[in-house]
């Protein structure tokens, strides 16, 4: 009579390396599937650990969905270098640490990209808008308007560029339908362009005619 195989031993790792470890994996999963359809077991199973640690480092399933969340959504913020000099360097450096970052964690931006539907509420909510903020801090210290960081106007171009940035770098690593050449080249050539040719009229208080 044959025995049975011994059960395999997990591998242990350090708390940081799991913490991050159960991110990825979370982040894959909710990327895949609502956050409804995605159980603590599941990412469990998937981490290959015990559901017992998961909720060690994270407490509940919500818990970790928000840690994923704000992971995500902020992780090309820590690469994005701390610059006013407002030069094209600057701006081309700042990009180009954007992307590296997204390239470096491609299912957590893309769980941070999903977010907003039925199931987001006011702690997501919260955190993205935080987020948006602080890219918008960043982006204009990059282009040299961090003196008109208190401007809503400003703030809210800058902002509505960083949503169309979002959905153009899921269409490079989520869809596929463009590369990251393509998403660069973008980049850099919109913002300057609505600093230079859009900002200008939003700026004009003169009222203008439709016809």
């Amino acid at each position: 009579m044959s025995s049975a195989p011994p059960t395999p031993k997990r591998t242990r790792m350090e708390p940081e390396e799991r913490r991050e470890q159960i991110l990825d994996v979370a982040a894959g999963l909710f990327g895949e599937r609502p956050y409804s359809e995605v159980s603590v077991s599941d990412i469990a199973r998937e981490a290959d650990i015990a559901r017992g640690l998961l909720h060690h480092y994270f407490g509940s399933k919500r818990d970790l969905y928000l840690a994923v969340v704000r992971k995500a959504a902020q992780a090309p913020l820590e690469a994005s270098p701390e610059t006013a000099l407002g030069s094209p360097q600057a701006w081309a450096t700042a990009v180009d640490s954007f992307l590296d970052a997204v390239r470096r964690n491609p299912n957590r931006w893309l769980a941070s990209a999903a977010v907003g539907g039925a199931e987001s509420d006011d702690d997501v909510a919260a955190i993205l808008d935080e987020t948006r903020e602080i890219l918008a801090d960043q982006t204009l210290l990059a282009i040299g308007l961090g003196d008109r960081a208190d401007d809503p106007v400003v703030r809210a171009l800058v902002r509505a560029w960083g949503g169309f940035v979002q959905e153009l770098t899921v269409e490079w690593v989520g869809r596929g339908r463009i590369d990251d050449g393509r998403v660069r080249r973008t980049m850099l050539a919109t913002l300057p362009i609505l600093i230079d040719q859009v900002l200008p009229l939003i700026d004009d208080d003169t009222p203008e005619s439709i016809a």
